[in-house]
């Protein structure tokens, strides 16, 4: 390490003492430097990966990397907050996503000399968010087709968050989406109705009524 340029003993003395997911890249051939918190990323391939060329590790995602590593060695720092890969970490390939940020390492000279990444992973989180979508376009595809009026709301305003053709119908072409019923509907005020929302949202008990004259 004494041969080594400042800059890149103070980028692996700050990833060996973090525990945040980090790895550095050195040389034309990419040898991979990382810290513990990495090697949870790596799966399999870790320990064999450490002082390996990047892409021999990870020959797979050289198409989608590849690229921003060189825009790196020519000086220009990358961050991207949903980057999807397909990798063979475990023996099988499995979809993964990353938020990281890329970040040149000069030498002595100001040349480059490696780069430097923090990355998150966000695999679980991303697929998490995808199943909770789909749940929700299920749901409202059953609240479509429904006989009855019905609308979403969110939040103590009560925004409009989905209405489907019959509360449309019902309440005439109005813009829902996205706006607080108050403003929807302003001819209803007075009439207790936004109260009764206001009830419900605030204690989580439920309302129900028949003939209720509008």
């Amino acid at each position: 390490q004494e041969t080594w340029p400042a800059g890149l003993r103070a980028t692996v003395s700050l990833m060996l003492g973090s525990r945040f997911p980090m790895f550095a890249a050195v040389g034309t051939e990419l040898a991979v430097l990382y810290n513990d918190a990495f090697a949870e990323i790596l799966g399999l391939r870790h320990p064999a990966a450490l002082g390996k060329p990047f892409f021999e590790t990870w020959p797979e995602i050289q198409g989608e990397v590849g690229a921003l590593m060189d825009r790196v060695y020519a000086g220009d720092p990358v961050h991207m907050d949903d980057l999807e890969l397909t990798l063979h970490r475990n023996g099988y390939p499995e979809e993964a996503h990353f938020a990281f940020s890329y970040t040149p390492v000069p030498g002595d000279d100001g040349n480059i000399v490696g780069l430097f990444c923090a990355c998150t992973e966000t695999t679980r989180q991303v697929l998490t968010d995808r199943k909770a979508a789909s749940e929700r376009k299920r749901q409202r595809a059953l609240l479509q087709q429904m006989p009855g009026f019905v609308a979403v709301l969110r939040e103590p305003s009560h925004v409009f968050e989905y209405v489907n053709d019959a509360y449309v119908a019902i309440a005439g072409p109005r813009d829902f989406i996205g706006r607080p019923v108050r403003e929807v509907f302003p001819d209803l005020a007075g009439q207790n109705f936004f109260e009764l929302l206001d009830r419900v949202y605030a204690t989580g008990e439920p309302f129900s009524a028949r003939a209720m004259p509008v």
